[in-house]
């Protein structure tokens, strides 16, 4: 019985540390595969406008889901905010854009879908459809009027891969691979009206 007793203590503990590995594991850190190479903001006819440029590489997994029927989701994020020295920097506005990625075997084409309108066009590669992905134009974000003149902003970009948009299967190998862990860090310019 002495001998038992050691051997149930650790055992308590054993789901303990095997919670506390998955969740390490979990949190890997995003993979810089998107890169937001620019972004600006413009003041045009009454309206802040915002154009950027994004370099999007896909990892070799996701690449070859890709080409094998798995339709692949990128979202864009805009956000104006007024920083604060005390606190959270206030955000005034936040737009997101959601593009889905597919490739149509029968055709031999890469089809890019904005998901908010349904708007779509096809590519004969997937560097094409990066490359178009990446051109980011006119997006309208505010009425300037919402900006103090006297005020800086900060416009901040991200963009990454969507894990929750695949398949739940595949989205189960994802969560612990670093190689679907798309995404772009945060892209910070100052705007001044």
């Amino acid at each position: 019985m002495a001998f038992t007793m050691p051997v149930l203590k650790n055992a308590k503990r054993w789901p303990l540390a095997l919670m506390m590995g998955l969740c390490l594991g979990m949190a890997s850190p995003m993979a810089t595969a998107f890169d937001v190479e620019s972004a600006e903001a413009r003041f045009e006819d009454g309206l802040v406008i915002a154009d950027a440029r994004v370099r999007y590489a896909l990892s070799e997994p996701a690449r070859d889901a890709l080409e094998n029927g798995v339709p692949l989701v990128i979202e864009q994020r805009l956000v104006i905010e007024r920083p604060r020295w005390w606190w959270r920097n206030v955000r005034l506005v936040e737009r997101e854009r959601r593009y889905q990625l597919q490739y149509h075997a029968m055709s031999r084409r890469f089809v890019l879908t904005w998901i908010g309108t349904g708007e779509s066009r096809s590519f004969r590669s997937l560097d094409a459809l990066l490359e178009e992905l990446g051109r980011v134009e006119s997006w309208l974000l505010v009425r300037s009027e919402r900006l103090d003149a006297e005020q800086g902003y900060q416009l901040t970009m991200e963009t990454a891969l969507d894990l929750e948009a695949l398949p739940r299967l595949l989205r189960t190998v994802t969560l612990t691979d670093a190689d679907w862990q798309l995404g772009s860090g945060i892209h910070r310019v100052e705007v001044q009206r």
